[in-house]
Parts: structure tokens; sequence; C-alpha cells
């Protein structure tokens, strides 16, 4: 049986242990953050992801996924080393300063091994990165690459909600490597945990690193087009974003993914990686002219709802504000960049009480905000007395926003951002209705 360590515990590498757990490979997940050790250890998941409590749980007791604080104990047995520490913005550009910690560790305890690790970075770093990482380990374990130790660049492509799937059946695996021996390791390796209809993309490290930023750039790309649009359509009578949306998806050259208009993207990916990616382009002396309109055009998307609601509202002081949906997506309870935080931020100044509620994120929320808001645990506990409810993710539950809790509002003003009650609201009379991408007059 191969040992194999993950580095970093967060949403890429608990989730890699654990399918790694499931390919009865023997793994060792290395966290040095405590609080999450501890969690991690009793079968629970320290952030939501379907299905990957009852799968840790699983290999808990299959006794092969193991977690501990260092690789220190264990590292004369590593046949494989996963790095998927993070890799945050710092100053616009990336910080390398965990991913550097750990191949700092690596490289003095490399010195001593006789084993010929295989080390995978799954962090997002910026082009040339790898290179000085090579550096380090060399430089300190006097070791050779191709020789005594090999390094490859494995880049994720995880969607939050369904990483655990994501993990077992990727799009694309794409590897970078430099060296034959490299190559055909990481090539016999994922024959035998990966189908080999899933297709491969081989190629340099430089490659491998530029790839992570320009999907996830894309996808910005991608998502601001579809909300200018959207803008566009809230001018023209009778016109419809979600209908452009699913008529130019269908045309092959396009796709209907990240066609879905709403208030901008977030979470710990797409902006972070936007931001490092226009600084790549910075220090190459390169213009970023259109990722920049990406990341401002998003930044500027939320002034949209703030129009609205003053335009519905006029004087917002004193008002009591509703928002369903605190995650920067639905299925999830990740708050980081999330669209709504920055609502609720903006709103704050005005001077209102506000009302939120999340089946998932509530929790994360109320560490953010402590005292400053109202929690609730139900869509009619936030929409009581509320003068408007802006709803700001997809979550299936806000699709059961009732007749009578619509009635339970001061003021029956409602905000959409998604579109997800359109046709429920059909149904209902006397209720303002207003739904980003969509012009009814």
């Amino acid at each position: 049986m191969m040992n194999v360590a993950v580095v970093g515990q967060g949403f890429v590498g608990l989730t890699l242990s654990v399918f790694l757990g499931l390919k009865k490979l023997q793994v060792f997940g290395i966290e040095n953050n405590q609080n999450k050790l501890k969690i991690i250890k009793t079968g629970k998941s320290p952030f939501f992801e379907p299905n990957l409590d009852k799968n840790l749980k699983k290999c808990l007791n299959l006794k092969n996924l193991q977690f501990i604080e260092s690789l220190n104990p264990i590292f004369s047995k590593l046949d494989i080393i996963y790095i998927c520490v993070s890799t945050p913005n710092k100053n616009n550009s990336i910080d390398l300063k965990f991913i550097k910690n750990v191949i700092y560790e690596i490289s003095f305890l490399l010195k001593t091994t006789k084993k010929k690790p295989m080390i995978i970075i799954k962090s997002t770093v910026a082009p040339q990165t790898t290179n000085s990482l090579i550096e380090i380990l060399s430089k300190n374990s006097k070791k050779i690459l191709g020789i005594d130790y090999f390094l490859i660049v494995n880049p994720e492509f995880l969607r939050e909600g369904s990483a655990l799937d994501d993990q077992m059946n990727p799009h694309l695996i794409v590897i970078g490597c430099e060296d034959l021996k490299s190559k055909n390791k990481i090539k016999n390796f994922y024959k035998k945990i990966y189908s080999e209809k899933i297709p491969r993309t081989f190629t340099n490290y430089s490659t491998a690193e530029l790839i992570k930023y320009t999907n996830n750039a894309f996808l910005a790309t991608k998502i601001t087009f579809i909300n200018s649009i959207s803008n566009l359509c809230e001018k023209i009578p009778g016109a419809n974003v979600d209908d452009v949306a699913r008529a130019i998806g269908l045309d092959p050259r396009i796709g209907p993914y990240f066609l879905k208009a709403g208030p901008g993207f977030g979470g710990s990916c797409l902006p972070k990686d936007l931001t490092s990616f226009i600084h790549v382009y910075k220090s190459f002396d390169v213009p970023s002219t259109l990722l920049n309109s990406v990341k401002n055009v998003n930044e500027k998307q939320l002034e949209q709802i703030l129009r609205i609601l003053e335009n519905k509202l006029k004087k917002i002081s004193g008002k009591t504000i509703s928002i369903l949906g605190l995650s920067f997506k639905e299925n999830s309870d990740d708050i980081r960049e999330s669209r709504s935080i920055k609502l609720i931020q903006s709103i704050l100044k005005k001077k209102c009480t506000i009302n939120v509620f999340d089946p998932l994120a509530l929790e994360n929320t109320k560490n953010f905000f402590k005292d400053k808001l109202v929690y609730c645990n139900s869509i009619s506990e936030c929409l009581k007395n509320s003068d408007c409810v802006i709803i700001m993710n997809s979550e299936k539950i806000f699709k059961q926003i009732s007749n009578q809790d619509i009635q339970n509002m001061r003021r029956q003003l409602i905000i959409d951002s998604r579109r997800i009650i359109e046709q429920k609201i059909k149904e209902m009379s006397k209720v303002e209705y207003v739904a980003l991408g969509i012009n009814n007059s």
C-alpha cells in the first residue's frame, strides 16, 4: 500500500484526503491548526460539503486515513506528498508564505531520508513559482530533481457543493512536469486512482500554473459578461436575461455554464485568483485591460441592488431589510467574498435593521458581523415586519417562500437577484417584485 501525505486540510486538502482514503491508500492528513485538527479527527468537516462527513467517517473507520500535525514523524515512509495549503492575496498579489513554509520543511526532511518521494503541488500558484520552490528544495536537501525526488504541478478545478465528486471525477487532469521520470511516475499513479476516460494534459510547470489562472479568469469573465447583459435587460421592455442566457448557452462555442446572472461572483477562488492574475500581467509588463474591467464590473454589480432599494424605499434609514442567502453560492456555508456580505456592509451604513437567514451560512455570518444583525432561523421569521426582502442566492429552500410569509411583511417588496421565485410571484397579488435582468414593463 502506498503512503500518501496531504498537507493542508482546507477545502482542497480534506476532500482530497477523503478521496484517496476511499481509494484504499494509506493517507496522512497534515494540519497544524489544532482546532481544525481536533474537529476533523471526530469525523466532522470544519466546513459544509455534501457527503464529506459520511465518507470521512468511513475512511476513519477503515483506519487508512489519519490526521496528524506534522510531516516529520511519518516522512521517511512517504511515497507521495500533496501540497494543498492556502495561497491568499497580499497587496493584490499571491502570498506564498504557507507553501514556502511547507517546501522548507520538506527540503530539510528530504536531506535525511532514503525515500524518493513524489511532491505534487495542488495549491494555486502564479507562473514561475514552481521553479523558485525547486531552488529551495534542491539547495537545502542537496538532492537532485528527477533522481532523488520528483515534483509535479497538478492544479485542482473543484466546485464548492460538488467537491468530492470533482476529486473523484475531474473534467480534466493537468500535469506539469519537466523530466521523464516524474512524468512516468505520475502517469502510473493516476492510472490506479482515475478512470482512463478522464482527459490528461501533460505540459511544463509554467503552463500548468497558467492553466489554473486562465480557467478561473475565463469563468469570472463569463459571469461578468452575462451580468452586463442582465443590466441591459432591465432597461429594455420585455427583456429577460434567463431567456438570453438559455439561448446562447445552446451554442456549443459558448456552452450553458456560468451564464446565471446575479449580484456578481464571490467565493474563495475567482476573486482571489483574478486579482493575482492581474498582478502577474503587471509583473510581466503586459496590459490587463480586459481582466481589470471584469474585476471592476463585478465590484459594481451590487450597485444595481442598492439603486433599486433606494428608488423603491426612498428613505432607507430606519427601515428593516431582510436578506435571504448569505453564502457566496447555494449549498455552501462559505461567505468568503460573498456578495451578500458586501451588500450587508453597504446597507448597514444606512442605519437599517437587517434580518438574515441562510440554512448553512448563518453561523459563519454571525462570527463575522457579531451583534450587528438579527439572525433568523426561518424564512417567515426573517420576513416578518420587514420593508423589503432581497434574495441573494439560489438555495432551494428560498423557492418555498409562501404568500403568508410575504403578507407578514410591513411592505411587500421583493428584490430577487437570482429570479428563483419569478413564476411563483405571478400567482400573488399586491406584491412589488423586482428581478435583476428582467424588465416586465
